[in-house]
């Protein structure tokens, strides 16, 4: 039932959607011990304390990353049945488990559980779940509403790794981990109980804060949303859910790749280490600005057209990565391909909103997830096999170019499903 009169008081007051965006960046933010930026913080204390290769590692890591993506599946379907706020609430103390768990491991098969656990419920289910709960909030502008949500994992990847680095040195690693355990526990999992509302009828108000109607009129409408909404069994049965899906895949795999390899890339390029944590941190930078690109290109561009935009210029600067030879040209990549990262990562999302509705994000937007987790575990490995044989990542750059036209391509052919029972 709508509770209609606390809707009235706070829509008074202000529009509750703008503090279920800074929940959503607070999510993002607390969703780190599970993404790549802060394990990579502890790669060499295992390496080293347990005696096993960067290999073992990475193989685990990728490994683990594919179990947690093909599994996030059942993590949507309990948000459309259970809602935002109670899943959040799980998330985040199963992520503070499996963190205070991470303290604990001392062979390499507790390192394989710690990376499922740690991706799965925070790289994957503590950015899906706001994921789907900001655009209940917000139609209109809703691209501007998920730019300024990501804000928050923007924040988490500045800052944390610095932060951890600190840590380890002061407290060790496994204190590290037991720290941001206690951080979600006494943090996180109260903000989310406290304040997360699942969508705006839930309090008598309407996305974006259009003029509010009756308690009837309201509930009404949210049976008009449920009619037009996909349900993930009519979704996956459009070309479109399948060509968003796989072109959701080819941003992270290309961006995981240059990142894991980035050090030994910069270098073939002559560029070395001092000069490559600068270059490297240089992709945040572009974040910062995305909520004016959001409310003035997303929010009124059809999501195909920027999609195809963004495609074309991943090519672009794929293209213009072979061709860099100094501290300046790699700069300039750095720059160009972070901009174009952010864009296609906020259209992906309104582009499942825009053409499966807002009932059933939750169960629809986790196959997204799934496919962005898979391709982000694949991606260091062609970068990887075309070092080993040939001593430059040239083919590899050239092969993630092939899939970036592909997914050109497929684009052209993407328009609005219609729905046949409307």
């Amino acid at each position: 039932m709508i509770n209609y009169k606390i809707g009235k008081t706070i829509n008074n007051k202000f529009f509750y959607g703008w503090l279920i965006i800074v929940l959503g960046a607070i999510s993002y933010f607390f969703s780190a011990p599970g993404q790549t930026y802060f394990i990579s913080t502890f790669i060499k204390t295992y390496t080293k304390e347990f005696n096993y290769s960067s290999t073992d590692i990475s193989v685990y890591y990728s490994i683990a990353t594919i179990c947690s993506g093909s599994l996030l599946v059942f993590m949507g379907r309990q948000v459309d049945k259970r809602g935002q706020r109670t899943m959040l609430i799980f998330a985040g103390t199963m992520l503070a488990i499996a963190s205070l768990f991470s303290s604990f491991v001392s062979n390499i098969t507790l390192i394989f559980l710690s990376f499922f656990l740690l991706r799965y419920f925070g790289q994957g289910s503590l950015t899906l779940i706001p994921g789907s709960l900001v655009p209940q909030w917000f139609d209109k502008r809703k691209a501007l509403a998920i730019s300024l949500m990501s804000m928050g994992g923007l924040l988490a990847s500045m800052i944390i790794p610095t932060i951890n680095v600190s840590l380890n040195n002061l407290i060790g690693w496994r204190q590290t981990w037991r720290v941001w355990s206690l951080l979600l526990l006494v943090v996180f999992i109260p903000l989310m109980y406290v304040f997360v509302i699942n969508k705006p009828e839930d309090i008598g108000l309407k996305p974006d804060n259009e003029n509010t109607k009756s308690k009837e009129e309201l509930e009404k409408d949210y049976q008009i949303i449920t009619k037009e909404s996909w349900t993930l069994n009519e979704a996956i049965k459009t070309k479109e859910f399948w060509i968003i899906s796989i072109i959701s895949m080819i941003v992270p795999m290309v961006s995981t790749g240059i990142t894991f390899h980035f050090f030994s890339l910069m270098e073939t390029k002559g560029v070395y280490e001092s000069s490559a944590k600068f270059i490297l941190g240089l992709a945040a930078i572009p974040g910062f600005i995305m909520p004016i690109i959001s409310g003035v290109l997303i929010d009124r561009v059809k999501p195909k057209l920027i999609i195809f935009g963004t495609l074309s210029m991943i090519t672009i600067n794929l293209i213009f990565l072979l061709l860099v030879n100094s501290i300046f040209t790699a700069s300039i990549f750095m720059l160009s391909y972070g901009l174009t990262n952010y864009i296609q990562n906020t259209t992906i999302t309104v582009a499942y909103v825009t053409y499966f509705g807002r009932r059933y994000l939750g169960s629809i937007r986790v196959i997204a997830t799934v496919f962005m987790v898979i391709g982000s575990a694949l991606g260091p490995i062609p970068f990887g096999l075309s070092y080993d044989k040939t001593d430059s990542f040239n083919y590899a750059v050239i092969s993630m170019m092939i899939l970036s036209i592909i997914g050109i391509i497929l684009s052209l052919s993407i328009s609005k499903p219609e729905k046949k029972d409307l």
